[in-house]
């Protein structure tokens, strides 16, 4: 990562490159997921294709920023195996991917509204529910709040240079 950033381009360039790329990889493996079980294994969502593609790109734009912003704050790159086991299984858990966030005690249920698993699936629930796009806007508001706070932290944490 330092010698990237002492090519003769601007950081932001390079932020910008890697952000695209991996909202590109992202967007892929998004559609192959959602055209396999649809089709390929039949499972119905509940929700149509576009609006199931357009909340997991939303959220795909929030889950960007919390890897900026963990890849920011860990300078140890033998620590990155850790992350898994304390970020995103919690958070995970928190948001209601394992169980629904109902189930859990109060506080914990008003815990998960800081983790953008609970704001994605609960705009899943809604759509499913028959509720039409402008309904879940909220939601979809929400994860672009996530995407920009947390790629905005992740980008000013993450200076190699500074390590």
């Amino acid at each position: 990562m330092t010698r990237m950033y002492t090519a003769p381009v601007r950081a932001w360039e390079i932020a910008a490159g890697n952000f695209i790329g991996s909202f590109a990889i992202g967007t892929i493996q998004t559609v192959i997921v959602l055209v396999f079980s649809r089709y390929a294994l039949g499972f119905d969502y509940g929700v149509g294709f576009w609006l199931h593609f357009l909340v997991i790109e939303f959220f795909l734009l929030a889950a960007m920023g919390l890897g900026c912003t963990i890849s920011g704050l860990v300078r140890n790159p033998n620590h990155l195996g850790a992350i898994n086991s304390l970020i995103i299984t919690p958070t995970c858990m928190l948001g209601g991917c394992f169980w629904p966030v109902e189930l859990t005690p109060e506080f914990m249920q008003k815990l998960s509204n800081i983790v953008p698993q609970r704001w994605a699936i609960d705009a899943l629930r809604q759509l499913a529910a028959g509720e039409s796009l402008a309904g879940v806007s909220l939601q979809l508001g929400i994860l672009v709040l996530f995407a920009v706070i947390l790629l905005g932290f992740g980008s000013v944490v993450l200076r190699p240079n500074e390590s």
